[in-house]
């Protein structure tokens, strides 16, 4: 095995997984890791969603509701819009739309809001 404490938590499943952007991209990626029995948290901005998400309810016509409703009752998975708790996260994905500009480029500005609001929230060198 490694002597890297972060890859050897990954290896047993112990790591808590935060997945930023709870939409098509971000909550299929929850779904799988839930799948691999890791304990997933998922942040996003729409408290509508983290409501509907936390009482097991799926507005992604791919995502069955009971697929969600199986993982919240499991307890692998929990949805909030409290980007304070992602201190308590080992491993953060971010999942937020990079829509194009009208020169066809890659919006990054999404991306760029959220590294800003993470930055003070994430534990460093552990």
């Amino acid at each position: 095995m490694t002597t890297n404490p972060s890859i050897e938590k990954l290896l047993k499943r112990e790591a808590r997984i935060g997945v930023i952007g709870l939409g098509y991209v971000g909550l299929p990626l929850v779904v799988r890791f839930c799948e691999e029995r890791f304990q997933v948290t998922g942040f996003d901005v729409d408290a509508e969603k983290v409501r509907s998400l936390n009482q097991g309810q799926s507005y992604i016509r791919h995502i069955p509701s009971e697929k969600i409703s199986r993982i919240i009752k499991q307890q692998c998975f929990k949805a909030t819009t409290d980007f304070d708790r992602l201190s308590e996260m080992d491993a953060i994905l971010i999942c937020v739309p990079t829509p194009l500009t009208d020169t066809r480029e890659p919006d990054l500005s999404f991306v760029e809001a959220t590294a800003d609001e993470i930055a003070p929230r994430i534990r460093k060198g552990q």
